[in-house]
């Protein structure tokens, strides 16, 4: 008996605690809030509020974030690749060594974000705004969209690797 007992209370505590960190990553508290107890996300989450969360080595696969706000937010290390971002807003996000393969940021702005070491081969940024991005060391070949006005406010260093014809000023 005793030990059923001490099973169920364990059960409880492990529930609690799945909750209480979905509650958290809900709660709109800013850079306070931290996501960290969901290993992944593969569903829909458009127009949400992100910005100032911590997410750093969340998976977010094959999902839509369609006008998300991820302003300011630790992204570093995720693996966004095949999900679509059209219209995201990523100004001064950390984004650095995350996996983007193939992912979809149409009209998504990425103004003084840090993309650096990101693998977005394959990416779409048709009409993305890059202004004050970082990209060094970002992986960028085989991308879609991708113009030299775009990069025009970027900058990067000998380790990005672009399109062909497309180039970075280096970063200072």
């Amino acid at each position: 008996m005793l030990t059923q007992f001490r099973h169920i209370a364990l059960g409880g505590i492990a529930l609690a605690a799945v909750w209480a960190g979905a509650a958290l990553a809900q709660w709109p508290g800013g850079s306070a809030a931290v996501a960290r107890l969901a290993p992944g996300f593969g569903g829909v989450c458009e127009a949400c509020d992100l910005s100032g969360r911590v997410l750093a080595g969340a998976r977010m696969t094959n999902a839509i974030f369609n006008e998300t706000d991820f302003s300011g937010a630790v992204l570093q290390g995720v693996d966004a690749s095949h999900s679509a971002f059209i219209g995201a807003n990523f100004n001064d996000a950390d984004i650095s060594y995350a996996t983007l393969v193939r992912a979809r940021f149409v009209r998504a702005t990425f103004e003084g974000a840090k993309m650096a070491h990101v693998n977005a081969h394959g990416a779409d940024f048709t009409r993305a705004r890059l202004d004050r991005a970082d990209l060094s060391g970002a992986d960028l070949r085989g991308a879609r969209g991708l113009t030299q006005a775009q990069l025009d406010g970027a900058c990067g260093d000998g380790a990005t690797r672009l399109p062909p014809g497309l180039h970075v000023t280096a970063c200072g």
